[in-house]
């Protein structure tokens, strides 16, 4: 799978390397990716009788450890490896909050939160990085009280809590100054935490010794009342000074700071006299302290955002959110400032235009929305769309006018083998300086389909993120190719053990790709995604609903390899070419699924050492040392790879009377030349699997096969089970086995 090459949030692309047993001349590692429970975790695999393995650690491929937690205020987030964030509002409440990265850790911190932020509310409470880094789902919080004063409990009822308190005092004009909850003076998280962090410590020679008077005004020109958060960080070199929690008190706040150029930046909530929020606005500074300044002042002016972001699309659309980016770099290239700020429910939101583009360092300025169609419109529509400002400045105009020149247009089919499952759906855009992407979740219900126009400016990348029950799936990242037509079916069964795929145009993109079937020289690499659908969309491990699993590696008469709960293995394999047979079983017990739970797969293919190159330059390999490696002698391994489109409906059922499966065959990702697939044999059962059916089957060409069947009348309202077979010219083969692939449609009436 693909992973961004990433500088501002590093991944780790080596493990240390485990023991080995050298046997017969020859050296024989197995290493295991789970499919357990822990994203990335490792199981411990248990060597077969006679076969010389040991268990070790393997470098698990990135997309595999997306972590989601719960913050203190009940906002459910999502953090991908690559520094992509997805935010799902606590139920009942809209999500509208800062996202701050510091030191390649990312802060997601709701704007209720903001004025208590570094004074009762500790930051490392939205330390998302942090809190995945501690291995926790929900926050657990440690509070500090005046006697008789109590806090809610973590979650939802303290969001909500927060929510009440700062509308109140808003309404009385001032948030933040005193404690929360008739005396709760400080919470602070109940784990030690890694992303604690204070500002730099300046050196000798940059000495802190000069003052800064910072000044907040609020839209009508006063000092803003309350606390308000607001960053600040040196431009020649954010080293030296770098803090996005400063608080200003009644609109003030004085620091001292090394000599330099510097920036300031505020984004905050103005409410109405309900205390509830009835704009943003985004304030920016940039400043110069002179070495022998004895006193600067600094005036972040909230009535200098004065430019509304709006937007115009060819279809009538209505704002559900916007994000905005605000990306401020040094002059070493290292990031000073980096914030997000997520806008639901149309919410005005202003900023300041700059005078002119910044001079030291750089300054990327952007914007994301997403759009839905009105109620009453014939059909439903939305729009997701990533648009950028000119580099060094955030533009006057921030009026966003679109055309369908600009538009790719995606008709979607989101299936569902269970009526009115709960989903939700994100879709991340990337421009090509960023790392990460953001998005607030779409809560809906399946089965649906939509039309879904999605836009941006030059080089923008997106991958989506669906939410199924409690299942996670995503898609590859893909280049925005406008001007194109696609349909995209998401979770369309069966749902299968697979590869990870490329999308189309994926190439062009700045990133690795981690190899799942493939040998470096002697290492054997074969890891699975535990579930695919016909689109190329696949899960991430967590939460995980494998019940049980086991995966063995056999050669001839030997068992390499044999272990539960376990969905990938890297072998030490002998240098001469053998065939090699991977068994696949799995059991995954899940309440919002109905269909496919049960597999059973069978790869056998040949493989000899590997001394030269088939995949591209760009993938990444792990060697017969334990770690990700580059691409010299690596060579994808023949494996035999099925594609199906049942004729289901998108709730997945199928009629009685003549139906059809279209399979289409290839190879895993890498392989060059591949074997054309010359047979394919498709079978059903309306049983259980007791008694199979062969189907008629037709070749389609370029691996491509139509088997069509009779399902008989006495199977409607039951489950059908596919066993589907296929080799190549090579001998190279599959098959498939998916319990319960499909519905029968119940007899009408």
């Amino acid at each position: 799978m693909r992973h961004r090459r990433i500088r501002e949030t590093p991944t780790p692309r080596a493990v240390p390397r485990g023991p080995r047993v050298l046997t017969a001349g020859c050296a024989l590692a197995a290493l295991a990716l789970t499919a357990g429970p822990a994203p990335g975790a490792l199981a411990a695999p248990v060597p077969a009788r006679g076969a010389a393995a040991i268990a070790s650690a393997v470098p698990a491929a990135p997309d595999t450890a997306a972590h989601t937690v719960t913050l203190v205020t009940g906002e459910r987030v999502t953090l991908r490896p690559d520094g992509g964030v997805v935010v799902t509002a606590r139920p009942g409440a809209t999500a509208d909050y800062v996202t701050q990265r510091v030191d390649n850790d990312v802060f997601v911190i709701p704007m209720t939160a903001l004025p208590y932020l570094g004074r009762t509310l500790d930051p490392a409470l939205f330390n998302v990085s942090a809190l995945v880094k501690a291995q926790v789902t929900t926050t657990p919080v440690r509070v500090e009280a005046t006697a008789g004063a109590t806090a809610p409990p973590s979650g939802a009822a303290f969001g909500a809590a927060l929510a009440k308190q700062a509308g109140a005092e808003a309404a009385e004009g001032s948030v933040g100054d005193g404690p929360l909850f008739g005396g709760v003076t400080s919470v602070t998280p109940a784990i030690a935490t890694a992303g604690e962090r204070t500002a730099p410590r300046p050196s000798a020679v940059h000495r802190a010794d000069h003052p800064v008077k910072v000044t907040v005004l609020g839209p009508d020109g006063e000092p803003r009342a309350g606390t308000t958060t607001f960053g600040l960080a040196n431009v020649d070199d954010a080293a030296l000074y770098q803090e996005p929690y400063l608080q200003a008190v009644d609109g003030e706040k004085r620091i001292d700071v090394p000599a330099g150029h510097y920036t300031a930046m505020v984004a905050a909530a103005t409410l109405g006299s309900d205390g509830t929020p009835d704009a943003i606005r985004l304030a920016t500074a940039e400043f110069t302290v002179s070495d022998g300044a004895t006193g600067t002042e600094v005036v972040l002016d909230l009535r200098k955002a004065t430019q509304r972001i709006t937007f115009s699309t060819p279809r009538a659309a209505q704002e559900s959110q916007l994000i905005l980016g605000y990306r401020r770099v040094d002059a070493q290239g290292d990031p000073a400032l980096y914030s997000t700020t997520g806008v639901t429910g149309g919410l005005p939101t202003y900023v300041q235009p700059s005078s002119r583009p910044v001079t030291t360092g750089d300054l990327r300025f952007n914007v994301y929305t997403h759009r839905d169609a009105p109620a009453e419109a014939a059909e439903p529509y939305s729009y997701d769309l990533k648009l950028d400002n000119p580099a060094g400045r955030i533009a006057k105009n921030q009026h966003y006018k679109v055309t369908g020149r600009q538009l790719a247009t995606v008709k979607t089919n989101y299936h569902s083998d269970t009526p009115g499952r709960a989903q939700e759906i994100a879709r991340l855009m990337y421009l090509p300086y960023e790392t990460g992407g953001e998005a607030l979740s779409q809560p809906f219900k399946t089965p649906a389909q939509r039309v879904e126009y999605i836009g941006g400016s030059a080089g923008a990348s997106y991958h989506d993120w669906l939410k199924a029950g409690e299942r996670r799936f995503v898609s590859q990242k893909q280049p925005l190719r406008p001007g194109r037509t696609t349909t995209v079916d998401w979770l369309r069964g069966p749902l299968v053990p697979g590869f990870t795929e490329p999308a189309p145009g994926a190439a062009a993109l700045d990133e690795t790709w981690y190899c799942t079937a493939c040998r470096k020289g002697d290492a054997l690499t074969f890891s699975l995604a535990t579930v695919t659908d016909s689109g190329g969309h696949h899960d991430l491990a967590f939460p995980s609903d494998i019940s049980s699993s086991h995966l063995a590696v056999v050669s001839g008469d030997t068992t390499l390899y044999e272990s539960d709960g376990t969905s990938g293995v890297v072998l030490g394999a002998p240098p001469k070419k053998a065939a090699y047979t991977v068994v696949y079983d799995q059991t995954r017990t899940n309440s919002d699924f109905h269909q496919s739970l049960t597999t059973h797969t069978e790869w056998t293919f040949a493989s000899a050492h590997s001394g030269g190159q088939t995949v591209p330059d760009d993938w990444a390999c792990v060697s017969d040392q334990g770690e990700y490696d580059g691409p010299e002698q690596c060579s994808a391994l023949p494996v035999v790879v099925p594609h199906y489109q049942l004729g289901a409906t998108l709730d997945g059922t199928g009629p009685t009377g003549d139906d059809h499966l279209v399979a289409t065959f290839g190879h895993v990702p890498g392989v060059v030349a591949p074997p054309a697939v010359t047979e394919a044999t498709v079978e059903v059962s309306f049983d259980g699997g007791e008694h199979w059916t062969t189907a008629s089957t037709t070749s389609l060409g370029k691996g491509g096969f139509r088997a069509d069947w009779t399902t008989p009348d006495s199977a409607a309202g039951r489950d059908a089970s596919l066993r589907v077979t296929a080799t190549d010219a090579d001998g190279n083969a599959v098959t498939q086995t998916v319990q319960s692939a499909f519905t029968v449609a119940a007899a009408q009436g």
